[in-house]
């Protein structure tokens, strides 16, 4: 049985209706510019009708009651929210390895005049020099030099790339403590939530976090965490090669001529011990060459452990450029040692199982290649990322985001809604004025 006063009613749930959309609406316009803010759209939804009691006919119709706000909800898609996180994690960890080999690649200083690859070629060309001069005092003095210039490179890089690793190791640190803080808001926000699922606010301010927290690490625990690990392994793999690369010049075995025989040889320092000086002992005799390089030091690495000889240093005399002990030199060993520089070594490569058999400066300079094809990739793969991601967000954004253009277009329908709720009621009250003033009910 409907109310005389049903029309009221009816005219009052539109008025209320039509104001909570303009209220929305206003929101959204409020919050255009808020980081993280998702669009709210009001559900309407007719209330339930009631049998309509004056019909005459047979069958029975239902009378409306007017509109209600079932719910206000976000405008959000978890699926393009998935897609972003997912993406967003992969670039983080792209970009932190990216920048990684871009900073392996800066303290490498290759190709260029001041990095090692040149400074080998000096000091095999010093040698050189030596052998066809192997008396000259001036050869022996650049050859120390051109030694100590490559000992100093080498020295410099080892320590670049355990600056480096530290670095990348305190970045971890303090990705792991903002994980933690994440997570910590995340949790609050969570339980927040579940006491009031209605509160579209908690709910972006939640979305906003793990938006954050997935460049960081997702759930394929990828994010910028996982890169920074991996970045340490790039670095702690490049340095053991690298001092693979010094120990096996110095120390490792290598098969070389000297005056037509084929000797084998602990390395360079093997070699300039077997060798004769030009300095003579107390019998008049020339005594046996020193060490170019002194590996009793200690360190981490075996670069750290590594100094120049502090007595061939001094004096260039006690360089062993000659195989025999005569009063003229013959060159042989300082030959041998320039031919050190296409000798094939047997390089243990870092998180290898094989062996890389090449020269000296093959093993060098495929590191090299290697940190260079993977920046190369890198920078592919960072830049497809980029391109993926931003497309995802834009998609996002259409979904999500708040059009003002679309709001402005709300307003106005909302209005004009609510303008005729207005005039419906009070077209409502003038009925029921002549019902109860005028028919003196």
């Amino acid at each position: 049985m409907t109310s005389t006063f049903h029309g009221l009613e009816v005219g009052k749930r539109s008025l209320y209706t039509q104001q909570t959309a303009l209220t929305t609406t206003g929101n959204n316009i409020s919050n255009a510019n808020t980081p993280g803010y998702s669009r709210q759209r009001v559900d309407m939804q007719a209330t339930s009708s009631i049998t309509y009691p004056y019909q005459t006919g047979s069958s029975s119709s239902q009378l409306g009651t007017g509109v209600s706000v079932e719910s206000i909800d976000r405008v959000r898609s978890e699926y393009l929210d998935s897609q972003y996180r997912e993406r967003n994690g992969q670039l983080g960890s792209e970009s932190t390895k990216l920048e990684t080999l871009q900073q392996i690649e800066a303290l490498t200083d290759e190709p260029g005049d001041n990095g090692i690859s040149a400074s080998l070629d000096r000091f095999f060309s010093a040698w050189e020099d030596l052998a066809s001069n192997p008396d000259s005092l001036a050869a022996r003095a650049v050859l120390v030099e051109r030694s100590e210039e490559l000992l100093s490179q080498g020295q410099t890089l080892n320590d670049g790339l355990t600056s480096l690793s530290k670095s990348l190791n305190e970045q971890m640190k303090a990705v792991n403590d903002q994980i933690n803080v994440l997570s910590t808001q995340i949790d609050s926000l969570n339980k927040e939530i579940a006491s009031t699922p209605e509160a579209n606010e908690l709910k972006d301010r939640r979305d906003l976090l793990m938006d954050e927290m997935s460049g960081l690490t997702n759930a394929e625990n990828i994010g910028r965490l996982e890169g920074l690990q991996q970045s340490v392994k790039e670095v702690e793999s490049f340095q053991k090669d690298l001092n693979e690369m010094f120990n096996q010049l110095i120390n490792g075995s290598v098969t070389t001529d000297v005056n037509g025989t084929s000797k084998q040889f602990n390395g360079l320092n093997d070699l300039m011990t077997s060798g004769f000086s030009l300095v003579k002992d107390a019998n008049g005799a020339m005594k046996q060459g020193e060490a170019m390089f002194d590996t009793t030091g200690t360190g981490t690495t075996f670069l750290e452990s590594l100094s120049m000889n502090q007595e061939v240093k001094a004096n260039p005399a006690t360089i062993a450029a000659s195989s025999n002990n005569n009063a003229v030199s013959n060159g042989a060993i300082a030959t041998a040692i320039s031919d050190l520089k296409s000798e094939t070594f047997s390089f243990n490569v870092a998180d290898s199982n094989v062996n890389a058999d090449a020269s000296v400066s093959d093993f060098y300079g495929m590191l090299i290649s290697k940190i260079g094809a993977k920046t190369q990739a890198s920078e592919r793969s960072v830049e497809s990322h980029q391109a993926v991601l931003k497309s995802i967000d834009q998609n996002r954004m259409s979904v999500s985001g708040v059009s003002l253009d679309e709001e402005m277009s709300n307003l106005i329908q909302f209005q004009h809604a609510y303008n005729a709720a207005a005039r419906y009621v009070s077209t409502t009250d003038e009925l029921l004025d002549v019902i109860i003033n005028r028919m003196g009910v």
